[in-house]
């Protein structure tokens, strides 16, 4: 009976924990620029940023495990000095979500951070606030958990990661005596101070429109309607053209190619020829850094 008893309760806490994380996240650390004897230090570093990420709470939905948001984090120390327990690196962040309908996931965000820089000790509290960056490693935790979630929202409605994304924003502001959040840091335009910044500037609301449209008309549907799907991402795609001419080095006109360009040229190699040729211009215009991979559509 007490072994019963210790199985239902071992069950009941587990459930409590599985209802209670909202992200669903992979972390990797690789250090291979570091060389030193006891690594240690690597090991408890990705524990402790698991941890941090899956077990708190950053939503306030209900979120059940189906619909848990998914990221992998890919952290490459580039150099840590054991005397003041300082890291630095960089930090490759990817997010996906289900499509409707299917076994694909399609890739929501996909960002390398080049500018990571921390304090970390061995069993160190993973503290944060998120008005006040007291722990730049929990700060560029947070931001970037803010931004995937807010991602995964407006995937489902149109605006829908504003909250989120406003968040990040608190975490930037309260970080600008930190290197790596001001708006010249790292490679100036391709910052964390940017990415936050075009997601909240309504000039390039038609971006955010558009990931809305490509994702719940486009994506979506296709398990039902392929030609349909096509048809509704191809409009997603040209309703923010105009964007791409005017800011053609937007920030968040990049973060969404980094995502899509694979997917957009699997979606219209399946497309009738004058439609492939039509992509092919339209995404070469809009993404010319990735003309080349865009050209094997009609291969």
């Amino acid at each position: 009976m007490k072994r019963l008893v210790v199985t239902i309760l071992l069950f009941t806490v587990f459930a409590v924990k599985s209802q209670n994380q909202d992200v669903e996240a992979t972390i990797t650390i690789i250090h291979p620029k570091v060389q030193i004897s006891n690594t240690q230090i690597f090991n408890s570093l990705q524990q402790s940023i698991s941890q941090f990420i899956n077990q708190k709470l950053w939503c306030s939905d209900k979120i059940n495990n189906i619909e848990r948001f998914k990221l992998t984090m890919l952290i490459d120390i580039t150099a840590y000095d054991m005397n003041t327990y300082s890291f630095e690196g960089t930090m490759q962040i990817q997010a996906t979500r289900p499509v409707y309908g299917s076994t694909y996931n399609t890739v929501l965000f996909n960002q390398l951070d080049q500018s990571i820089n921390f304090t970390y000790q061995e069993f160190q509290a993973m503290e944060f606030q998120q008005n006040a960056n007291v722990y730049n490693l929990t700060g560029i935790l947070a931001y970037y958990v803010n931004i995937v979630i807010g991602m995964n929202y407006d995937s489902y409605a149109s605006e829908g990661g504003t909250p989120y994304f406003q968040k990040a924003r608190e975490i930037v502001n309260a970080s600008q005596s930190i290197d790596g959040w001001r708006p010249n840091d790292g490679q100036s335009l391709k910052n964390r101070f940017y990415l936050v910044d075009n997601l909240l500037n309504d000039r390039y609301l038609p971006v955010r429109k558009a990931f809305y449209s490509y994702h719940l008309n486009g994506l979506d549907v296709m398990n039902k309607d392929v030609v349909k799907g096509r048809d509704e991402i191809y409009k997603a795609l040209e309703s923010f053209e105009d964007i791409t001419k005017v800011y053609p080095n937007s920030m968040l006109v990049k973060v969404f190619f980094n995502a899509k360009y694979k997917e957009l040229i699997e979606i219209f190699k399946g497309a009738p020829s004058a439609e492939q040729n039509k992509a092919i211009e339209l995404l070469s215009r809009m993404d010319p850094a990735n003309k080349s991979f865009y050209d094997t559509i009609k291969t």
